[in-house]
């Protein structure tokens, strides 16, 4: 049972990081297909998110919990937030970036979560 739940809130959090971590290699390929492959891969991991996380059902037990990865990825985009303002907060720089890109991407993971996980809500 502790597994499954746990499977609901990382798996969300490893593609994010699997798909940002991949996003500078698609700047060698030039404006335009590197945001064409960018897009297709972002369609392809929100398409994966559900499946993997066991999400599956209209009334997922446990998918209400995604809103535990959504919270964490939004105080990441609060604290990108700060540091384009020039205020620099100890533990949140360490995710500070510039990149419009990686910004897209987590605010569209973010989206997705908080939206299934109202749409579902609590299954008794």
């Amino acid at each position: 049972m502790f597994l499954r739940k746990l499977t609901v809130i990382a798996v969300p959090l490893g593609l994010l990081l699997a798909l940002c971590l991949l996003m500078p290699l698609f700047s060698g390929m030039g404006p335009f297909f590197g945001n064409l492959l960018l897009g297709a891969l972002l369609g392809v991991a929100l398409g994966l998110l559900l499946p993997l996380a066991g999400a599956t059902r209209l009334r997922e037990p446990f998918a209400y919990l995604l809103w535990v990865p959504a919270a964490l990825v939004l105080v990441i985009l609060l604290g990108q937030y700060i540091s384009s303002l020039g205020t620099s907060v100890p533990l949140l720089s360490l995710f500070a970036t510039d990149d419009t890109r990686v910004i897209t991407v987590e605010s569209a993971f973010a989206a997705y979560m908080i939206t299934f996980s109202v749409r579902t809500g609590r299954a008794y």
